[in-house]
């Protein structure tokens, strides 16, 4: 063999040799955060196809003819990370940023304010509504017209009630529960801080007076059949709570005026404080 053709040999052998390396890499990847080497991350080429996968050591080799220029590290958790290839050495370190994000405390409060309906406690007294059907409907947070004692502004968060509203001043009660006829409540048993206001409770159990809403801290609801317990009326109980006096302040009036349309007008007033013992 001639010099000239083993020159041109050993030209080809040398660049075939230099081009097969160049696309011969290793390293490992590691979490940016913790150093940790990760196991099982995806090497995909620029077309997206995978070509390798890190080791249970986190270390990986990849031997690819074709000329790749970028090759994208992924795993589920982390961001993705493009390495160029023009800028690879033997061995490179790959790190990985977590998809994660550190929140600060937070603490989470059951509060009655923010909500106008909630269900009764377990326990209240010397009754137990566990496991029962119960509502509780928290005047101070409801938005509605209560100085008229419009029932459907009341009661609109109770599903399943039935109500009549054809009384403008807002004396008698219509609701009803169940499919039952909602006419004067007579299917429901009505009280005030846990008494009867029943005209006649077990013969003729219709409502003929409500208290006025604006009056009242919390109307409570008992429907299914544990209301059975308070009275005749399987549609359920609804217990109307006044409000408790003011014990810290001698002397509290409190007076609201609402005047509307149609010549619309209602007063309340209400007097609290504390009383002195005599002797």
């Amino acid at each position: 063999m001639k010099l000239r053709d083993c020159s041109f040999l050993l030209i080809f052998i040398f660049f075939f040799v230099k081009s097969s390396s160049q696309n011969i890499y290793s390293g490992k990847v590691l979490d940016i955060s913790t150093g940790i080497l990760l196991d099982q991350v995806q090497i995909q080429d620029s077309y997206g196809n995978i070509i390798n996968e890190t080791n249970e050591q986190g270390l990986f080799t990849i031997t690819n003819n074709n000329i790749t220029k970028k090759l994208v590290f992924f795993k589920i958790g982390y961001k993705y990370t493009i390495v160029n290839t023009d800028s690879v050495l033997d061995f490179i370190n790959v790190f990985l940023e977590p998809l994660s994000i550190n929140l600060g405390e937070v603490t989470i409060i059951d509060d009655d304010e923010l909500f106008n309906t909630t269900k009764l406690n377990d326990v209240e007294g010397d009754a137990i509504f566990a496991a029962k059907k119960t509502n509780k409907i928290i005047l101070k947070n409801t938005f509605g017209n209560t100085a008229a004692n419009n029932a459907r502004h009341v009661f609109n968060k109770i599903g399943g009630l039935n109500i009549f509203q054809n009384d403008d001043a807002g004396l008698q009660l219509n609701i009803g529960g169940r499919g039952l006829n909602p006419g004067r409540s007579a299917n429901f048993n009505i009280r005030q801080n846990n008494y009867d206001i029943s005209a006649d409770v077990l013969g003729y159990p219709e409502s003929y007076y409500t208290p006025p809403t604006e009056a009242l801290k919390e109307i409570q609801v008992v429907r299914g059949a544990a209301s059975l317990q308070y009275g005749t009326q399987f549609g359920g109980l609804v217990n109307f709570v006044f409000k408790q006096p003011y014990s810290r302040k001698k002397l509290l009036v409190e007076s609201n005026t609402s005047i509307g349309s149609y010549n619309f007008l209602t007063k309340f007033t209400s007097f609290s404080g504390t009383v002195k013992k005599l002797g």
